[in-house]
């Protein structure tokens, strides 16, 4: 690919049993405008191998995520989707971005739209960072949580073990949970909705570069996804 063409690393997860369309770039220029030069999708299961590459025609604006990955969703349960993108910077007014539609099929409830997690993938944040310095946090709102919660993490360095930490607090009190994910690798971290009578108010994901993240919410009878949210992200 030409050294003129910035690069765009973004992922999400994909399950069985969800239609899940990815809009490629969201920006409402005029078409010319709008195409990326290069993209490619890679899947991986829990244990971070890959069981899908596919090169696809950049000019496509809608992605139908099942179509594409579907069967080893069936095979091998939740995938880690990996999207490799290349863009000329001078053809966009700003970094493209990523657009989603995920609903469960034949489900009576909304869908869920969300923005796909932009990810380094494996490059610390800061030059010679030995601390843990990527923080992304998560507010819940003030309401009964009947849901079950997680924060779902995937690690996209090719090399590199990803160590995290998970913080939740309750109402003052702060639990921490140590993560640890090979290259490639991604998890379901549960996150409890109450302790010792407090409920979950925030969660905060630490880490040395950045991790696939979202936060999200199941319906505890049947496990249907009714929350998948990306976490606000800022720098110590």
């Amino acid at each position: 690919m030409s050294s003129e063409l910035d690069a765009l690393l973004s992922a999400t997860f994909h399950e069985a049993g969800y239609a899940h369309m990815i809009e490629l770039v969201h920006q409402k220029d005029a078409p010319a405008r709008r195409r990326l030069a290069a993209l490619r999708v890679d899947a991986y299961d829990a244990g971070g191998r890959r069981l899908a590459v596919v090169e696809l025609d950049p000019a496509q604006d809608i992605l139908d995520l099942d179509a594409l990955v579907g069967d080893a969703a069936r095979a091998h349960g939740r995938l880690l989707v990996v999207f490799d993108a290349r863009y000329d910077a001078r053809i966009f007014p700003y970094r493209p971005h990523h657009y989603a539609y995920l609903q469960r099929r034949d489900a009576a409830t909304a869908p869920l739209y969300y923005a796909l997690n932009a990810t380094l993938g494996g490059v610390p944040d800061r030059i010679g960072a030995v601390a843990l310095n990527n923080f992304e946090t998560y507010l819940f709102l003030d309401r009964p949580l009947t849901e079950r919660y997680a924060l779902a993490l995937g690690n996209l360095s090719r090399f590199a073990t990803a160590e995290a930490q998970v913080i939740t607090y309750y109402d003052g009190a702060r639990h921490t949970e140590d993560v640890r994910l090979p290259p490639k690798a991604h998890a379901e971290i549960a996150l409890a909705a109450a302790r010792d009578g407090a409920r979950l108010r925030r969660v905060e994901l630490k880490a040395l570069f950045r991790l696939t993240s979202y936060v999200v919410g199941r319906r505890p009878q049947g496990g249907e996804l009714v929350l998948f949210d990306h976490l606000f992200t800022y720098f110590k």
